[in-house]
This record gives structure tokens, sequence and C-alpha cells, in this order.
């Protein structure tokens, strides 16, 4: 009896497996569809201007990834109604692979974008990118570079924890 009873729910927790993993493919199409609409330009209903680039998106895939677009676009600021929606101070490339990331939850982190992809993410409060930088920034680490990388990251609290001994 009791070997049926674990026979369940190992059957149980495969079928769950399993389940989740129907799931994650299912919305990993949906978003691929999204994806590739936004590259096409279908049905997008905000631009972003960055410099003189302009970035096509969706509002709600944004406001999915970002609490930042989130406000933007859910409450009564004047960019709520606008189509096209200006990003000062931000680096189109960066701003470009926060978008793709808000569609494909894939970004490459380097040394050559990790610091302007740590602070737009952390501008436009995208948390997984901030995790992902202070993770890549955790594994660069060491006694010869910790005084330049904690002064380059001051103003960020996650990135302090990075530097205590």
């Amino acid at each position: 009896m009791a070997a049926s009873g674990v026979e369940k729910s190992s059957k149980k927790k495969t079928e769950k497996k399993l389940a989740a993993r129907e799931e994650a493919k299912l919305l990993a199409g949906f978003m691929g569809v999204m994806n590739n609409m936004r590259k096409q330009k279908t049905l997008c209903d905000v631009i972003l201007m960055v410099q003189e680039r302009k970035i096509p998106a969706h509002r709600v895939v944004l406001a999915a990834a970002s609490h930042f677009f989130n406000l933007m676009f859910t409450t009564n600021m004047l960019e709520s109604k606008s189509f096209e929606v200006e990003l000062k101070d931000a680096e189109p490339d960066i701003i470009e692979q926060l978008v793709e990331f808000a569609y494909t939850a894939r970004i490459s982190v380097n040394s050559n974008n990790v610091q302007s992809l740590l602070d737009a993410a952390n501008q436009y409060q995208i948390e997984p990118v901030k995790k992902m930088c202070v993770d890549f920034l955790k594994e660069q680490v060491d006694a010869s570079n910790c005084l330049g990388e904690a002064k380059v990251d001051q103003s960020l609290p996650e990135c302090g924890m990075l530097f205590t001994v």
C-alpha cells in the first residue's frame, strides 16, 4: 500500500513537471510571436524615441517587464496617451537590449555593457536584468579590481553587498 502512495506521489510530481514544461513552451511561443510582431512593427502601440532611434514596442509587454513603464502607461502621465515616448539620456543600444529582454527573457551581459545595462535596468526598474548584472559583477570581483568596481557602483545598494569583506 505504501508503494502505491509513493508511486502516486512520484507520478503527480512528474505530471506537474511536464505541465510546467508545457506551460513554459506555450508562453515562450506566445512571446516569440509577439517579438516577431514587434520586429515587423505589427500592432505596436508605442515608439520609444532614444536619441535619433525609434524602437517600436507593445505597451503591455513593456509594462509587464518594467515597473517604470507600468506606471508610465497605466497612470495619467502624458506618455500614457502618447504614441511616441522620448527616453532622455538613454543609450539606444542598451534600450534595444532591454526591449528585446522584455520579449525574450534573454540578454547578453558582458564587461562591455554591464555598467550601462545595470544603470538602465535600475532606472527603468527591470529587476531580472539588475540581478543578472549584479551576478555578473560578483563573478568579476577580485582583490585587484574591487575598489574600482565599488566606486563605479556606489549608487546601487545591492552592489554594495559585493564589497563587504
